[in-house]
């Protein structure tokens, strides 16, 4: 009998938890201009501390379920997503020394994120999004702010898991 390893267990877990959390907790906040991404901000975290085929998987598995739960195109989140998760676990940053290099990424992982929605949806739709644009910032500063919160708790669960994958 073969045994699936746990960290695919963990994110199999993880992902839908995310996502449901997004969706009934984070995005019922009366936030001005938008809210946090939960989900963006855990990909980024995942990305970071298990590298980019672990957040590509991570990000379009939590994409496409966010995807299948909202109103628009499904693979929209879920190519976005995946691509942030990719692009970010390329990078070689280190969350276990210090939480500035994952807010920086984070901010940067958000606004590109969030421009490569708009940018799908303004073809999928053929409309105008300069009046979505004008919520970046506060999306960003949103998803910063949520930074410190989560990427260390996924580093930490990361390490864990591959401590206990060694074994």
């Amino acid at each position: 009998m073969r045994f699936i390893p746990l960290r695919y267990v963990a994110g199999a877990v993880a992902v839908p938890l995310m996502v449901a959390l997004q969706g009934t907790l984070i995005a019922r906040l009366p936030l001005p201009g938008g809210g946090p991404n939960l989900v963006l901000v855990f990909v980024v975290g995942v990305a970071l501390a298990a590298g980019a085929t672990a957040g590509m998987a991570a990000g379009f598995g939590a994409g496409l379920l966010a995807d299948l739960l909202s109103s628009h195109p499904v693979g929209v989140l879920a190519l976005c997503f995946a691509l942030v998760g990719f692009m970010v676990g390329l990078l070689d940053t280190s969350s276990e020394r210090s939480i500035f290099w994952p807010v920086v990424v984070t901010a940067l992982a958000a606004a590109g994120s969030y421009l490569a929605y708009a940018a799908v949806m303004s073809l999928l739709r053929s409309g105008s999004t300069s009046s979505t644009l004008g919520v970046l910032p506060e999306i960003v500063l949103y998803d910063v702010l949520l930074t410190p919160f989560v990427v260390p708790v996924v580093a930490a669960v990361a390490r864990r898991l591959d401590v206990e994958a060694r074994r």
